[in-house]
């Protein structure tokens, strides 16, 4: 089935926002030189580009697109403020990536195997520099018989669990994934796993993993950065040991599928990894033995739709199938769910035409709205452009230091399906975060294989962290979890709504 019936039956080139922010992430700009797309760029709603370039947390490839574009018609206001946040980014990811190094050295000084997820090692390996991509955390991945001294050490490293959660049994082990830890001073959140994915879904074992780890290198924390000319670096690279390619895959696949995909920076990744050096033959019969085929199928269907990606030969069956079609127009219907919407005029002529945005703050620009310049934080009136980016103009933060990549499933277990004129209709309230649409159960099964969705069903049986949160027991009595297992997950389930 071809892929471009994805975007047809979705109704995207409807949006011209979305159509430019999706040019620019395939690199595909050259549509935007004739003079009907500079028409399009006349009357386009800069104000709600910035806000879906954030929500998709790709401001450092947009603002280098625009920047090589170069278009009269694209608001100097808005390079003004991407180049801020890419400057933001760029000093953040540095930040994050020294703070990696040195907790990965800790580890491995002291006989404990690290691989890095994501993250600074993830953009060097797929984009050859860290500020080309964004990253809220550092993840790092760990055998599980390791995780009480890897804990140990990152307690004397200065880092506080988040959850305070109490490891129950031994089902932790396969249920859950990693858990959280934050360091005050530094302001750093470090995830440490100890697999790749929830729900105790097939995935390769940590020594599989660590037989086929890539050396990468990535950029230490001596880079400089001059915030005049941040195009200009001096790098200095260090060792870190990240996912072999074809590991890769699988799990970058498995994570935006799990997610929904409503950030287009993980379909990003996938297209970047398209072109580096995988072995697309072997990885086909790792994904039939872990159960990748549907999210494997629905991110190659996703990338050749929005991004033009090229999908190599080997993969192509697996992305032409009815159930890869099918996922990746649920995926569709979760991201616009969680698109920001262009906001209704508040004084108009009464024509029902959507003006220009009004320059209402994501959650991080909102923490720095006393830094605005005075002439801030008005309505627009009558065009957007430089007057409706002025509103943001010394904003340099970026979003992803405020907001988390929470999945838009992660809440909730079922709803009503979500459909693209649905999502279109949704409109954010000032200083919120996107609101992400909550999805059924029925969609995280259907990327299992038969399989793995009995063992997922037949893994709720079994306790996890979070019931200790709910109902603490002293450890002896862990065993206590496994009959009370039905209430605590009532408990849990009455407590969200």
């Amino acid at each position: 089935m071809p892929t471009k019936s994805v975007l047809e039956l979705a109704n995207w080139n409807e949006d011209q926002e979305l159509t430019l922010l999706l040019s620019l992430l395939g690199k595909d700009v050259s549509h935007w030189q004739d003079k009907t797309a500079a028409t399009q760029l006349r009357e386009m709603d800069w104000v709600r580009f910035l806000r879906l370039t954030e929500h998709h947390r790709v401001v450092p490839t947009v603002y280098l697109q625009l920047k090589t574009l170069n278009h009269p018609f694209i608001p100097a206001e808005l390079l003004r403020n991407l180049q801020a946040q890419y400057h933001r980014n760029t000093l953040r990811m540095l930040h994050l990536q020294a703070e990696a190094e040195r907790l990965t050295r800790l580890l491995i000084a002291h006989g404990i195997r690290v691989l890095m997820l994501k993250g600074p090692a993830l953009a060097q390996q797929l984009y050859g520099d860290v500020s080309l991509r964004t990253s809220k955390d550092i993840d790092l991945l760990i055998a599980s018989d390791d995780m009480d001294e890897a804990e140990y050490w990152m307690k004397e490293a200065g880092y506080a669990s988040k959850s305070g959660e109490v490891r129950v049994l031994g089902s932790w082990k396969w249920k859950d994934h990693h858990a959280s830890y934050l360091h005050l001073q530094k302001r750093v959140e470090i995830e440490l796993h100890w697999r790749l994915h929830p729900d105790g879904g097939g995935e390769p074992s940590f020594d599989e993993l660590w037989n086929c780890r890539k050396m990468g290198k990535a950029a230490g924390a001596s880079r400089q950065v001059p915030l005049e000319s941040a195009d200009n670096r001096t790098v200095m690279t260090s060792c870190m040991y990240t996912l072999g390619s074809e590991h890769q895959f699988l799990y970058l696949s498995a994570h935006g599928a799990r997610h929904g995909w409503f950030r287009l920076r993980w379909l990003v990744d996938i297209d970047r990894l398209a072109v580096c050096a995988v072995d697309w033959e072997a990885l086909l019969p790792m994904m039939r033995r872990y159960g990748g085929l549907p999210a494997g199928g629905q991110a190659w269907a996703l990338a050749a739709a929005l991004l033009g990606t090229p999908i190599p030969e080997p993969m192509r069956p697996v992305s032409a199938t009815r159930q890869a079609h099918r996922l990746a127009l649920s995926a569709l219907a979760f991201m616009q769910a969680s698109v920001p919407a262009p906001y209704p005029i508040a004084h108009g002529s009464g024509t029902g035409r959507l003006a220009p945005s009004e320059p209402l703050h994501s959650r991080a620009l909102a923490e720095q709205a006393e830094a605005a310049p005075p002439n801030g934080g008005a309505s627009v009136c009558g065009t957007c452009g430089e007057a409706a980016m002025l509103a943001t103009s010394g904003v340099t933060s970026i979003t992803e230091d405020a907001s988390n990549d929470r999945s838009p499933m992660s809440t909730a277990t079922s709803c009503a399906p979500i459909t693209p004129a649905v999502a279109s209709s949704q409109v954010m309230t000032r200083n919120t975060a996107a609101a992400h649409q909550p999805v059924s159960r029925t969609y995280l099964l259907s990327l299992k294989e038969p399989r793995h969705r009995l063992w997922y069903l037949i893994s709720r049986l079994f306790p996890s962290m979070g019931d200790s949160a709910v109902f603490p027991l002293p450890r002896q009595l862990h065993f206590l979890y496994i009959p009370l297992r039905p209430f605590l997950w009532l408990k849990r389930r009455f407590s969200k709504h």
